[in-house]
């Protein structure tokens, strides 16, 4: 009954941290330096040796014009995450980093897309990207998951040499929604 209840209490703990707001700025840093300072800000810690363990090499990425201004937590946290194909979990009130079931390969987050279109849609922008990295696209989960903001029109989409993870925020990260990758295939959801 203890256990349970201390497991009860830190899920709630971890759901109340998700709605703080938290800013980071920065030129550069890696995710784990990333994460650390963002969690210290939602008063949680940061156990270091499990997630480096089990997330090495990503969590040492580097994250260029790193921007996040008073916005929640877990949106913070998927921003951050959700490109290098990793997840959190809150154990004992410290963030431990994992790797997500279908993470998106390296040499997948290493390309570089050049993309240019007058008006689409969000998803059509999506599937183009998608189709840069050999990847596919989800169309009936990312719509039943993501429907009206997929459908919104961007205007003069210019990407010029950007990772597709960078590439992918730009079009996503003005709408609210996000991605992973599933079976090969791209997938949005809402953050």
């Amino acid at each position: 009954m203890r256990r349970l209840l201390a497991g009860l209490a830190i899920i709630c703990c971890a759901g109340a941290q998700q709605d703080l707001k938290v800013t980071y700025l920065a030129t550069q840093a890696s995710v784990q330096d990333i994460v650390q300072t963002i969690a210290r800000a939602a008063g949680l810690g940061y156990n270091w040796r499990k997630s480096f363990d089990q997330t090495d090499p990503q969590c040492r990425r580097f994250v260029p014009d790193v921007r996040i201004e008073a916005v929640p937590f877990g949106t913070a946290m998927h921003r951050i995450l959700d490109p290098v194909g990793l997840r959190y979990e809150v154990e004992s009130g410290e963030v431990v980093l994992y790797r997500a079931p279908d993470s998106l390969p390296a040499d997948v987050l290493d390309k570089r897309i050049n993309y240019s279109s007058g008006r689409k849609s969000v998803q059509y922008i999506v599937i183009d990207l998608a189709k840069q990295v050999g990847l596919g696209y989800n169309w009936d989960k990312s719509f039943a998951q993501t429907d009206p903001e997929c459908r919104r029109f961007v205007d003069h989409v210019s990407i010029q040499n950007q990772p597709f993870d960078k590439a992918m925020a730009k079009i996503l990260d003005p709408v609210g929604l996000g991605y992973e990758v599933e079976d090969g295939q791209v997938v949005l959801y809402r953050r």
